[in-house]
């Protein structure tokens, strides 16, 4: 998508909060300043941070990283040194550093000491720690901000094992490789039109195929704004009385975590979903709490809406995946949930139990600040009852029987563009008896000349097409930044039990089809298992086939889809999701795969060892017209239930009948927005 500058200075939120600065006396739950130095943790901390290693929610993955031996340090190094690559090499090389360390605290070794000098001192004698550049100057987005926060719990990992030789050389690099291409960063994406040119430096691989020249004005309302900032507050706080800069490093640093943190709703939502929120935080919690011990002049756990961030946390569930880790509502790339870390700073700064119910239920350790902020014996308790039916003011409607594995969970996402979306206005995923019944895709490709950049597309959804074509969406020349695709939430009636709501998203289909003149999807949720869905699409003067269609969860390969004449059936191991269409024009039913051949790039072929499984749907296709209406009811049932359930659907007088397992109900479409009437047990 080419946005216009003026546009873009209007996105760039170039306009930061100021910080709130109080009294060190008024600071909630301060730590007391202990200058520069220590960021991370105490030496009086390490009892608890072994404790912590052993509990039951973090020694599993304790566990695996002990297990590892200090030569995966060797083994990771050697890949990077061979290939060059600091995207991903490096981000493998500096998790193995991460957890090698952990475990050096925990139980420490010579072993292990001397693996991690040794690499300690291989990454500060790198020529520089990012992979982009201003013009002929570097700046640091994630691989320099990594590197300044791993080098610094290192050196506090290792304490009296660490000389001041290498200390010295460490925080001349530190300023250098770190702080300053960071801070470059930040003030490219606070005042874009100063920036020389934003680009890949040449002595490192191409990883992509992006225009970068855009990305100074849109970045900085994503979460990557948390890593450079990140990066520069720690960095500035570590080299406090030693560099003169850092005042200003401070300041800047402080301004940006405000600015990370107005990306969240005001009730707590994050645009780019769950992973890349919980992702923003992690990164700036560590500037924060470091901030806390060594200056405790900003308090901020009054920062943001930090209970209204966890209730989202908890909305975004989805059970269990097969692993036991947290299933989430994966809209667009989103598909992890938080780290412990997150809901552990969150209940330890601000008091709100709620917190530490999410941190044991609903997050998944694999961060090193897990173990440095687990309290396990604080108090938590269970999300809001209010939070079974959610309608986020980000316009996505999250409704549930509950948070357990085998609950129902119904997720539709309407409102607005975001970066990493996908084009998936007026999709839903839905999950019953621990089964993703209807799936959003997973593992869509960051990159247009992957074949499985097809999962971004409408057509990968439980959406509809209107003449084959989906709504808007860009080509992939600058990543996977927001299109200009919007929908709303136009009605939304919460009966406990019985939810419902109308989207419109004809703006979205109109900007990919001028023949568009409506677009509507109804959605009746009978918890916990009866979905009515109603698609009303409305065009100028050209008729035009619709089509629906709806994905069971396959990557395991273990889903199949039937059908016999307007009926279906989407199975999965432990359940199966049977129901009827029905529609005012002729309609055809079919079932069938995603074709990944639709959309190739010139050059680009499905021949190579990219697997790219296989996503079965069933579809019905309404005859061409100018006006369609299409319905939908579908029940989900466990394994247990062998018969199909019998489902009417009748369209009469401006109105659509339904009647499937004991329910029945009418959606009167008389009016301009459809109206649940008459829904009672049979």
């Amino acid at each position: 998508m080419t946005i216009s500058r003026r546009d873009a200075l209007k996105w760039s939120g170039i306009a930061l909060a100021g910080a709130t600065i109080l009294p060190l006396s008024m600071v909630a739950g301060r730590t007391t300043p202990r200058g520069a130095g220590r960021l991370f943790f105490d030496k009086e901390d390490i009892p608890r941070i072994r404790s912590n290693a052993r509990s039951e929610l973090l020694g599993p993955t304790f566990r695996e990283w002990a297990a590892t031996s200090p030569q995966a340090l060797v083994a990771g190094w050697s890949k990077f040194a061979k290939t060059g690559n600091i995207v991903y090499d490096m981000r493998d090389f500096w998790a193995a550093f991460e957890h090698s360390a952990v475990v050096y605290i925990v139980e420490p070794t010579d072993e292990r000491r001397e693996a991690l000098l040794e690499h300690f001192e291989k990454v500060v004698a790198l020529p520089k720690w990012d992979y982009l550049m201003d013009g002929d100057e570097d700046i640091g987005l994630l691989r320099a901000a990594m590197a300044v926060s791993r080098l610094l719990f290192i050196r506090e990992a290792l304490g009296d094992d660490f000389g001041s030789d290498l200390n010295e050389r460490f925080l001349s690099a530190l300023a250098s490789k770190g702080a300053v291409p960071c801070y470059r960063t930040i003030q490219g994406m606070n005042n874009p039109d100063t920036v020389k040119g934003w680009r890949y430096d040449p002595q490192h691989p191409q990883i992509n195929d992006f225009s970068l020249e855009n990305w100074p004005y849109f970045l900085g309302r994503t979460n990557l704004r948390g890593t450079s900032t990140m990066g520069l507050g720690l960095a500035a706080l570590a080299l406090e009385g030693r560099d003169p800069r850092c005042e200003e490093w401070l300041k800047v640093a402080v301004d940006s975590t405000y600015q990370v943190l107005s990306e969240f709703s005001p009730n707590g939502s994050y645009s780019e979903g769950l992973s890349y929120g919980a992702y923003a935080l992690r990164l700036v919690l560590q500037f924060c709490e470091a901030h806390y011990r060594v200056r405790g002049d900003i308090d901020w756990s009054i920062a943001t809406n930090w209970s209204g961030i966890i209730d989202d946390v908890a909305v975004m569930q989805a059970g269990k995946n097969p692993d036991g880790t947290p299933d989430v509502v994966n809209f667009s790339d989103a598909r992890a949930s938080i780290h412990p870390c997150v809901g552990s700073w969150i209940r330890e700064r601000t008091g709100d139990e709620a917190a530490q119910y999410a941190t044991k239920h609903f997050a998944s350790p694999g961060y090193f600040l897990d173990y440095l902020w687990y309290r396990p014996a604080a108090s938590g308790k269970p999300p809001r009852q209010e939070l079974l039916n959610y309608r986020t003011d980000l316009d996505w409607v999250i409704c549930r029987s509950g948070w357990g594995e085998q609950d129902a969970v119904l997720a539709f996402r309407s409102g607005n563009p975001a970066n990493h979306e996908h084009a998936d206005r007026n999709s839903f995923l839905y999950k019953a008896f621990g089964e993703r019944l209807l799936n959003d895709p997973f593992g869509a490709a960051y990159e247009r000349r992957d074949p499985k950049w097809t999962l971004r597309m409408t057509k990968a959804h439980n959406a509809i097409l209107i003449g084959g074509r989906g709504h808007q969406y860009h080509e992939g020349e600058e990543g996977v930044n927001a299109g200009q695709a919007k929908a709303e939430i136009v009605s939304y009636v919460d009966d406990g039990k019985r939810v419902s709501w109308t989207s419109d998203a004809t703006h979205a289909y109109r900007l990919a089809n001028a023949n568009v003149s409506k677009v509507l999807r109804t959605v009746v949720f009978l918890k916990p298992h009866l979905i009515v869905v109603l698609d009303q699409v409305e065009l100028k003067s050209e008729r035009e086939a619709v089509e629906v269609r709806y994905f069971p969860d396959n990557r395991d390969g273990s889903a199949s889809v039937t059908r016999s004449k307007s009926r279906f059936e989407l199975k999965r191991p432990g359940a199966a999701l049977r129901g009827g269409f029905a529609a005012n024009t002729p309609l055809s039913v079919r079932t069938d795969q995603l074709d990944f051949s639709e959309d190739l790039l010139e050059g680009v072929s499905l021949d190579g060892d990219k697997e790219l499984g296989d996503y079965p749907f069933v579809a019905a296709r309404s005859s061409p017209a100018l006006r369609h209406e299409l319905c939908t009811v579908m029940l989900a049932q466990g394994n247990e239930v062998a018969e199909a359930p019998a489902i009417e659907i009748r369209g009469k007088r401006k109105a659509w009948h339904f009647e499937a397992a004991g329910v029945k109900g009418i959606l009167d479409t008389s009016g301009e927005i459809p109206r649940v009437k008459g829904v009672d047990e049979v």
